[in-house]
């Protein structure tokens, strides 16, 4: 798998960003929303997603040295509940109960958020910055496949990247105040995409209108690996 991303890496990558929407980018996008799967997983996926990263910066929150830091982080898990629960309501109207739509893909997520948990505060809140970002942008993508009411709202809601912005900085302010720290972010950084990787390829998987095979995907990898490079290039890491 490493070798792969690697390989994937050493390829000329995209200069378009991820959910652009520019004209240019269509085919990206078309190739992504291609293996959207039906609605219902859909809408398990991403509530339950939404709730881990809720409770990811939930944790962070408690771990903050200083009172700035707990606000910044307060206000980011804050962003992701909102859309943990406007997710939520969409299934309720639809007479569903979330936690049973959400319950079979909860050994997914929760094996990827076992995989990237760390003790160590800096790491715990790049990957709060790095795998929200990922995701919200990769899920958005492929709501543009959905064959449903709810496509424009979903796509809404994940696009949100109120508090985003803050998180870089809280980030790339303890990275001034400790030089050092870099290079322990860049290299928990580089295993960040790997495991977010395996993620999406199972996500993948899921699709209801196309087939997945590996190799037609690796463009959408490329792509995201892209994304992931841009977000750690602007906070001085070596990706």
């Amino acid at each position: 798998m490493f070798e792969w991303i690697k390989r994937l890496r050493k390829e000329k990558m995209p200069t378009r960003k991820l959910g652009s929407r520019d004209a240019g980018d269509e085919a990206v996008r078309l190739e992504l929303s291609a293996f959207a799967p039906g609605v219902m997983p859909f809408l398990g996926l991403t509530t339950y997603l939404q709730l881990g990263l809720y409770e990811a910066a939930a944790r962070a929150v408690a771990g903050a040295p200083n009172l700035e830091s707990k606000e910044v982080l307060a206000r980011s898990a804050g962003v992701t509940l909102t859309k943990h629960q406007r997710l939520s309501e969409e299934l309720r109207r639809r007479g569903r109960e979330p936690h049973l739509v959400m319950q079979p893909y909860t050994p997914v997520i929760d094996r990827y958020i076992e995989r990237i948990d760390t003790p160590d505060w800096h790491q715990h809140v790049l990957s709060i910055y790095l795998v929200g970002g990922l995701f919200d942008g990769f899920f958005a993508e492929l709501a543009r496949g959905i064959d449903d009411g709810f496509r424009s709202e979903a796509i809404e809601i994940l696009v949100d990247n109120t508090g985003r912005e803050d998180l870089n900085k809280l980030l790339a302010a303890e990275i001034a105040v400790d030089p050092q720290l870099a290079n322990r972010l860049a290299l928990w950084g580089r295993r960040l995409v790997g495991d977010t990787l395996l993620v999406s390829r199972e996500v993948l998987a899921l699709s209801e209108g196309r087939t997945f095979v590996a190799s037609h995907v690796e463009p959408i990898f490329t792509e995201l690996i892209a994304e992931h490079s841009r977000r750690m290039d602007d906070l001085g890491l070596t990706a």
